[in-house]
């Protein structure tokens, strides 16, 4: 997912969210719109969106996957069924509808999700979208999904209500590359915690990460716990130290044996190293890619 080119103006406050604004671009702007009232410029990164930010959109953030296509490179042959997952991180107003791998593999009964399909007419190229509910998702979840999908997408001939295991049709999952096995439930989103353990301090600690996390919270540099209600796991950047990752390893032994007392509840304890992550934990980020190279930082 590219960085795009967008500005956000907030009438209230006066605070204006860039992303990826070149510097002239930010002078016009700031010739144009600040002379009339003083603008504070904030940057945001991609899934770390300010919840003030968010709310603007009221549920209709969609992030794509991919560069911004150019009108005159685009073969219409070429395109190919796109899915989009409609999740909310602890927050209604941290809900994404985010682009994901097209695969039925990947869905899940405890949430919402989107599928466009292209279909060819003639020489012109038109869109289905399918809006499906899962069984366990929300009435809030669901409502919105139906919302997105109906007015989120341009280019859409027809607009098709799917609720699991009811009205699914043939065209829907072949467009996902078959019927397969999925997850039915997404209870791990009542319990899931992410931790970060580091010494960067010049001692070890371990912090909470807010219930809105992403892929990019997990550094390099640092070791990081991941409660999802039936395991425990402790992922190994590249670059953590010894120390991080042995005192890491025992903390989440600890973290573990706690759980335990307190709830009577087992997990089961894994390690996962940095570009070796299982589907299982991968499936419990929204809109997991390939991991982006850090920011150099200016000077």
């Amino acid at each position: 997912m590219d960085c795009a080119t967008s500005l956000f103006l907030t009438s209230i406050t006066n605070e204006m969210f860039s992303f990826g604004l070149h510097s002239s671009s930010k002078k016009k702007l700031y010739g144009t719109i600040g002379k009339q009232m003083p603008i504070e410029d904030e940057r945001c990164y991609q899934q770390q969106e300010d919840l003030k930010l968010l709310s603007h959109f009221r549920g209709r953030f969609i992030i794509h996957k991919g560069k911004r296509p150019s009108n005159n490179s685009d073969d219409p042959s070429a395109e190919k069924p796109r899915l989009y997952q409609v999740r909310q991180n602890g927050n209604v107003l941290a809900q994404r509808c985010i682009e994901i791998g097209c695969s039925s593999l990947l869905l899940n009964s405890g949430f919402c999700y989107i599928l466009k399909v292209p279909v060819q007419k003639d020489e012109d190229l038109s869109y289905i979208l399918y809006v499906w509910v899962g069984s366990s998702s929300s009435e809030d979840l669901m409502n919105s999904a139906i919302e997105l999908g109906k007015e989120g997408f341009d280019d859409v001939d027809t607009v098709s209500i799917l609720y699991e295991g009811t009205n699914e049709t043939d065209i829907f999952w072949d467009a996902l590359g078959g019927r397969k096995q999925y997850d039915n439930n997404a209870d791990f989103m009542n319990v899931i915690r992410l931790f970060r353990c580091s010494n960067e301090r010049g001692y070890f600690s371990v912090s909470e990460k807010c219930s809105d996390f992403c892929q990019d919270d997990l550094q390099d540099e640092d070791v990081m716990i991941l409660d999802s209600g039936q395991d425990v796991f402790v992922w190994v950047g590249e670059e953590s130290s010894d120390i991080e990752r042995k005192l890491a390893l025992k903390s989440a032994q600890l973290y573990q044996q706690h759980v335990q007392d307190l709830t009577g509840e087992s997990r089961k304890l894994s390690v996962v190293r940095r570009g070796k992550e299982t589907l299982k934990f991968i499936k419990l980020f929204h809109g997991w890619g390939v991991f982006r190279a850090r920011l150099k930082a200016s000077s």
